[in-house]
């Protein structure tokens, strides 16, 4: 059984305090043993040394909502979980920010600004720890128990687990949105170095203008990551939706009327700028893919 406790405050404790004790790790402490050849497969037989265990998290319908990294010493070892579901993946920028153009972005990109990797702490409930090292499997049962301490139900934390899996179903659309845009505007930025004439050059130039417009309306491409310029200009989508998931996660209570309606406000948003980028796949972008063939050139994708 593991406990979903919930902070009333946070901690508040001197620094470099060397008196100062150590809490056990918040969640479910989950332990297994592994031979020392590698864990028993089926039929007594035993699983291949280097087969690294795998260990997952499945909730009552069968889903699995965590996988963690799990160690594979010989003899006991221990792995712990934070009660909270798969994250999303990052969203990644490809380009570098505006008006920053020493800023080089490597091959895995720069973070977007104002995203995050939105990651939900599961409702009480009956749950399995799965592992699974090789050809066998293993399962146990683990609880998690709502903090007894805590005024909202468990109906109230359903309704908000709802709610941040929508939200998050959202930012992760508005994330893909970006990712096709960069896609555009990387092959954008290689196409005008090669453009050798005034129509096509202007024909791509006036298509990254609006590509990075409609960019702007999900994420920033005026921010560095450096200094304080976050604080300087208005969240974008992707930002908004984020804190949305912040604010009510914080405690166990459902989502406020408020919080409904901002909701409904951004996924109309968010709507509006997935419709203008398929206008502008299937129209300027199409354009220019009649000049570049024309010319012998290789085409414009979101992909």
């Amino acid at each position: 059984d593991a406990y979903r406790f919930r902070p009333i405050t946070p901690p508040s404790v001197p620094y470099s305090d060397p008196t100062e004790g150590r809490d056990p790790e918040y969640g479910a402490s989950i332990n297994y043993w592994l031979g020392s050849a590698g864990a028993e497969g089926s039929g007594g037989q035993e699983a291949a040394p280097e087969a690294a265990p795998v260990v997952e998290i499945v909730d009552a319908a069968g889903a699995v909502v965590r996988t963690l990294e799990a160690p594979g010493r010989p003899g006991v070892n221990r792995v712990h979980w934070n009660l909270r579901d798969e994250p999303n993946e990052p969203v990644q920028l490809l380009t570098s920010p505006l008006y920053a153009d020493h800023i080089a972005v490597g091959g895995e990109g720069r973070p977007a600004p104002g995203s995050r990797q939105i990651s939900i702490l599961v409702p009480p409930g009956r749950y399995t720890v799965r592992l699974t090292v090789g050809d066998a499997t293993h399962e146990q049962p683990l609880t998690v128990i709502k903090d007894p301490h805590s005024a909202g139900s468990e109906a109230d934390i359903a309704a908000q687990v709802a709610f941040l899996r929508d939200v998050r179903a959202d930012f992760v659309e508005a994330g893909k949105a970006v990712d096709r845009v960069e896609a555009v505007r990387v092959q954008l930025a290689t196409l005008a170095r090669f453009a050798d004439d005034q129509a096509l050059a202007d024909a791509i130039a006036a298509l990254d203008g609006r590509m990075v417009d409609l960019q702007m309306e999900m994420v920033d491409l005026r921010l560095t990551g450096q200094g304080q310029d976050g604080v300087r200009f208005e969240a974008k989508l992707l930002q908004k939706l984020g804190y949305l998931t912040g604010g009510i996660s914080v405690a166990d209570f459902p989502p406020t009327d408020q919080e409904l309606e901002v909701k409904a406000r951004l996924r109309d948003m968010l709507r509006e700028h997935l419709s203008t980028l398929d206008a502008l796949m299937e129209g300027e972008v199409a354009d220019l893919n009649r000049m570049l063939q024309a010319r012998g050139m290789l085409i414009v994708t979101d992909r």
